[in-house]
């Protein structure tokens, strides 16, 4: 699968490799306390390694990055949702087909599509 990805700063596009996640923490003497009162800083970086035409590696920041193709395939074009509707749907046939009921006249089980009752004829409601 590829993706395709454009730097918002400098509008170069690159190949997306994978990401990565750095954690850093510094601690320094502080200049009135020296060790006693350390200064201390620390943070996360959230990175992306992505290639160029040349195959060169690089590393930027994610926040920098924008997808712009996946698979060939314009992000603008992806409908994101169309997996969950059809998810959506195929669940509620499985509910629809599993759905069996006892026929209130007479006992029979019946299948939640069925009009009328297989065992005594009465017209079912669903």
């Amino acid at each position: 699968m590829s993706v395709i990805v454009k730097d918002k700063n400098t509008n170069k596009t690159y190949i997306l490799l994978g990401t990565g996640f750095g954690a850093y923490r510094a601690v320094s003497p502080s200049f009135f306390g020296g060790n006693l009162f350390p200064h201390e800083e620390e943070g996360t970086i959230a990175t992306v390694a992505v290639c160029d035409s040349k195959g060169d590696i690089i590393w930027i920041n994610s926040d920098d990055l924008q997808v712009i193709e996946i698979d060939g395939a314009k992000v603008s074009e992806i409908d994101l949702f169309e997996s969950e509707r059809m998810e959506e749907e195929l669940n509620k046939s499985k509910i629809t087909l599993n759905h069996d009921e006892a026929c209130p006249a007479c006992g029979t089980k019946a299948n939640g599509n069925e009009k009328y009752c297989s065992g005594c004829g009465l017209k079912l409601t669903g």
